[in-house]
């Protein structure tokens, strides 16, 4: 897939990339969304225990300057019909090098699991990725049974697409049983806008 040739983003332009309620599929909503919790010591500590995961953590938990959030919800408001769009610029050309690296780790073989603090053990699994006009890396990650409520496991999926130095990160969530996937209607429509937003 070929690279975008598009600058980091401000937080206006970002914020602006976010899909509004009437982008979404009929009977859709938007709400806000925070950052999540932890600290740049919290993901170093945890990339230095699993180097071979260091960019599926660094994906998934780092928190990005100015970046803008938003959960999409179709249909009733439960895990598998939430999906978090995280959109964020990184300075200084490094979006192609984070990239190759998420995608190796993933695709590569380089990342299959790791823990959280004292929890279970995560399993990580790719995700195919087709249709976008972009570079991206889909991939999963699964608590084990009995790891949280749900006694089926739980299940992460996330969407991290390059649109050149700017990233959209997807996620959706929800009992292992219920087999979540991200809707691929949110998914283009999302990375598509993202990808031809100008200032």
């Amino acid at each position: 897939m070929p690279w975008k040739p598009l600058a980091p983003l401000s937080r206006e332009q970002l914020d602006a990339s976010l899909l509004r309620a009437a982008d979404l599929p009929s009977g859709s909503t938007t709400e806000a969304a925070k950052a999540a919790p932890g600290t740049p010591a919290d993901l170093a500590g945890r990339v230095q225990r699993y180097p071979g995961c260091g960019p599926v953590l660094t994906a998934v938990s780092e928190q990005l300057p100015d970046s803008a959030r938003r959960w999409y919800v179709t249909g009733d408001n439960v895990l598998g019909n939430r999906t978090l769009a995280d959109l964020g610029s990184l300075a200084d050309g490094r979006s192609r090098e984070r990239f190759d690296a998420l995608e190796r780790a993933v695709y590569g073989g380089g990342c299959t699991g790791f823990r959280a603090g004292s929890g279970p053990q995560l399993r990580v699994e790719a995700v195919p990725v087709e249709g976008l006009e972009v570079p991206a890396v889909g991939f999963r990650i699964v608590a084990p049974t009995g790891a949280v409520a749900s006694q089926g496991g739980f299940t992460r999926v996330y969407l991290y697409a390059a649109v050149g130095d700017n990233r959209a990160l997807l996620l959706t969530a929800d009992d292992t049983v219920r087999t979540p996937a991200l809707r691929s209607d949110l998914v283009t429509a999302q990375v598509h806008r993202l990808a031809t937003v100008s200032g």
